[in-house]
């Protein structure tokens, strides 16, 4: 659930920058404010993956999107001319990994692997 959470907000930023870049400048402000809303969330997927039954890959994919999110702040921050474009590049990765989480973790959710069967005895992201 917090994957497809995340994978929303992605889509929100862009939709923000979007306004920011193409309708009013002032509004750029909405996306530097919302990126701290859930800029953790990946985190908090990590650790609660080690109060249930997730593991394998499936458990560590939030670090990387967390990393990718702390590149989100240093492309923008710390990063000058051309360069600060991997802005918008790693935004493409932060978006693409978030469908990857969503997907992997939605049959987990539902109990059910992708032939309609219970996913804990078949899974290799869940304990047996």
């Amino acid at each position: 659930m917090l994957a497809a959470g995340y994978l929303v907000c992605i889509v929100l930023q862009v939709f923000f920058a979007g306004l920011g870049i193409l309708v009013d400048p002032d509004d750029l402000r909405l996306h530097r404010v919302f990126a701290n809303v859930f800029e953790f969330v990946p985190v908090v997927m990590f650790l609660l993956s080690f109060a249930g039954p997730i593991r394998g890959s499936l458990r560590w994919w939030p670090l990387a999107l967390f990393a990718l999110t702390a590149m989100q702040h240093i492309t923008i921050q710390n990063v000058t001319g051309s360069l600060r474009a991997l802005h918008a590049v790693d935004a493409l990765l932060l978006f693409g990994l978030s469908v990857h989480l969503t997907r992997r973790s939605w049959p987990w959710l539902l109990g059910t692997n992708r032939a309609g069967k219970t996913s804990a005895s078949e899974s290799g992201d869940m304990k047996g």
